[in-house]
């Protein structure tokens, strides 16, 4: 009888450990820690844009795609001026998660309209000095 209370207890305790590793949905592939490079050095943009690539391209392989990834990928592509591949990755980011679709829907109009990103605000003029435009879009009169 106490043969099989310890056994009992061992094989309880075996599962019960087996039920504490490490899952995950998502394949993560480091990303958080190569958004948090990024913005502490943003001149060392070309590594962080392949690093994000071969994460998204880990991560799809595996199916475990985490949330955000695909709005980042995108929004880089647009810094970069390849606009209609990063309205795709907007797209994708929104049907992978629809929670995110009001804001990807924002992002695809405003690529589409061709708005400037906020580190366009200042752009060199013809004289080689740079024109700042205003920090608020211009309001319309009524007529």
């Amino acid at each position: 009888m106490e043969f099989s209370i310890r056994s009992f207890a061992v094989v309880l305790g075996i599962l019960l450990l087996a039920g504490c590793g490490t899952q995950t949905r998502y394949t993560w592939c480091k990303y958080d820690c190569l958004l948090y490079d990024h913005y502490k050095n943003p001149a060392q943009n070309e590594e962080f844009v392949e690093a994000l690539k071969e994460a998204l391209l880990k991560s799809e392989a595996a199916g475990q795609v985490p949330p955000g990834i695909y709005a980042e990928y995108g929004y880089v592509l647009y810094e970069q001026g390849n606009n209609p591949l990063a309205v795709q990755y907007f797209q994708k980011e929104a049907d992978k998660w629809p929670e995110s679709r009001a804001f990807m829907a924002k992002m695809i109009t405003n690529v589409q309209k061709g708005k400037k990103t906020k580190d366009d605000k200042s752009k060199p003029s013809s004289d080689g000095t740079e024109a700042k435009q205003p920090d608020t879009p211009p309001t319309e009169v009524n007529k």
